[in-house]
């Protein structure tokens, strides 16, 4: 009967000890995470939400590319971002994620193009007043 007692006893102190170790790896898997910087972890939490982790690599855009992009992912795929959010997820996917070179001619021709288009139609409009 001791024996069956102390038998019970040692498989307490393991599992007391397993549970243990779990939590320790669970904080340290925490901090790791939380070390991260901002806009890693801001990726992960509203991208990854439809993208898969590889998705960005082969997708090299500008700063100015990647915030169109996530303003149109807010505005036609209700992506689910906050304004504060904005900036450093551009931030990151503009460093980590680059565009070729002539993916940068291409972004700031059409980005120019759009506003001479908008300058046109402003300039025609008030033309016709």
């Amino acid at each position: 009967m001791q024996r069956i007692e102390q038998e019970r006893e040692r498989e307490a102190q393991r599992e007391r000890e397993r549970r243990a170790q779990e939590e320790q790896a669970q904080q340290a898997r925490a901090a790791a995470l939380a070390a991260r910087p901002l806009g890693v972890r801001l990726v992960e939490a509203r991208c990854g939400v439809c993208h898969p982790s590889d998705y960005f690599e082969s997708r090299g855009r500008t700063y100015l590319g990647w915030w169109a992009t996530v303003l149109r992912m807010e505005v036609f795929n209700g992506a689910r971002i906050e304004a504060g959010e904005r900036v450093p997820i551009v931030a990151h996917l503009s460093n980590s994620h680059r565009a070729t070179a002539s993916g940068r001619a291409i972004e700031w021709t059409l980005a120019a193009l759009v506003v001479a288009a908008a300058g046109w139609l402003v300039v025609r409009r008030v033309r016709r007043r």
